[in-house]
């Protein structure tokens, strides 16, 4: 289980960061080359098109750190076994939702208006900008059930263990120490915007 989260993690950080970073890079040099009385016409829709492939691919990245929003109401409730065990329900749901999405984007790719329709500036086929769907929720649905192993093995995905910092810090090139002084300094920056809100 350790490789396939060493392997996702290194999909997702550079698919999500390369359409990131791409459609920065094409907006800055569409911006520089307009001083000089030139532009790509095709700037606009291939940084939305890059927009949407980094946001389907930074949902995974998101679900990796266990930050999507979540309601744990029956958590209070519930000592650290039924915790764990409230955890594995609500992994087990999420990977069967996710399987489902995952099928049917695959399914989308194979109508033929996918295949035959093409985008408006740069005509590309349809499919290549519905591929976000299925590529986003296979990443996920596979991250998911590394997720539901990790929490299987040690207990709520939100407390995650070392060797998961260790592999993201592998994956990224970063030091161990580095992953977790991010790590710790988002949960501060979280606390503290909590303190504010409640004041």
């Amino acid at each position: 289980m350790k490789q396939l989260d060493r392997a996702l993690t290194t999909v997702e950080n550079v698919l999500a960061a390369g359409a990131l970073g791409l459609a920065a890079l094409i907006s800055i040099v569409n911006i520089i080359i307009r001083q000089f009385g030139a532009a790509w016409f095709w700037t606009e829709e291939s940084v939305i098109y890059l927009i949407i492939f980094s946001t389907f691919l930074g949902a995974v990245i998101t679900l990796r750190h266990n930050e999507h929003v979540s309601v744990d109401i029956l958590g209070v409730f519930f000592k650290e076994r039924g915790k764990k065990w409230l955890a594995l329900v609500a992994g087990v749901v999420t990977l069967v939702y996710l399987g489902i999405m995952s099928y049917l984007g695959w399914l989308l790719l194979l109508e033929p208006f996918s295949r035959t329709t093409v985008t408006p500036v740069l005509k590309l086929p349809l499919w290549v900008v519905e591929a976000a769907v299925p590529i986003g929720m296979t990443l996920m649905f596979l991250r998911a059930i590394e997720m539901l192993y990790r929490t299987a093995r040690y207990g709520t995905v939100g407390e995650s263990p070392e060797e998961v910092l260790a592999a993201e810090a592998e994956a990224t090139g970063l030091t161990f120490e580095e992953i977790k002084a991010s790590h710790e300094a988002i949960a501060r920056a979280d606390r503290d915007q909590t303190r504010e809100d409640g004041r």
